[in-house]
């Protein structure tokens, strides 16, 4: 496989590992403050675009089906399997684990005074601060989780598409 897949496949997996673990801190009550920027998961979102939009070219110009992804995937290290299989499960599954119940868009108004979105009765409503800390959480987790399976699946797809390549330069040979 040559050196620009692995590059590209770490520009992705390196930071979708990240986003995972910073997922997986937001369970930690307390950790989170609820002065977190939540620029942070839109720039992560945003940089993650353009390396999943190259990673899918990648797969496009190598012309693979389902089947030849399925093999390629195979043909990589048990390791690198585990661990790209893994870290698409705990990206998707931060992803999916966001939402605390049925509150969600959290915001402070005024001292002791937190709102939540209540998608049960459709409206804005009043919530202690305890909730308020647990739907900050959530939100930010599944912002995370959605930037984090973005950056796995761009990596995972390089790497496919450089076992790809690879595999059709020894059918030639």
């Amino acid at each position: 496989m040559k050196r620009s897949y692995l590059i590209h496949a770490g520009f992705g997996l390196v930071p979708g590992g990240a986003l995972i673990l910073l997922a997986a801190l937001t369970w930690i009550p307390g950790l989170v403050p609820p002065q977190w920027n939540p620029g942070v998961p839109l720039v992560a979102l945003l940089l993650a675009l353009p390396l999943f939009v190259t990673a899918m070219a990648r797969l496009l110009l190598a012309r693979v089906s389902k089947a030849t992804l399925w093999d390629a995937f195979r043909c990589l290290p048990g390791r690198a399997q585990l661990g790209l299989g893994g870290g698409l499960v705990a990206a998707v599954a931060s992803t999916f684990a966001g939402p605390y119940g049925h509150f969600q868009a959290p915001e402070e108004r005024g001292a002791g005074r937190y709102l939540a979105w209540d998608g049960a009765v459709r409206e804005t409503v009043e919530v202690s601060h305890e909730v308020y800390l647990a739907v900050v959480g959530a939100d930010l987790r599944m912002a995370l989780g959605m930037g984090a399976t973005l950056f796995v699946v761009a990596g995972a797809a390089a790497l496919l598409a450089g076992e790809v390549r690879r595999a059709d330069r020894a059918q030639e040979s």
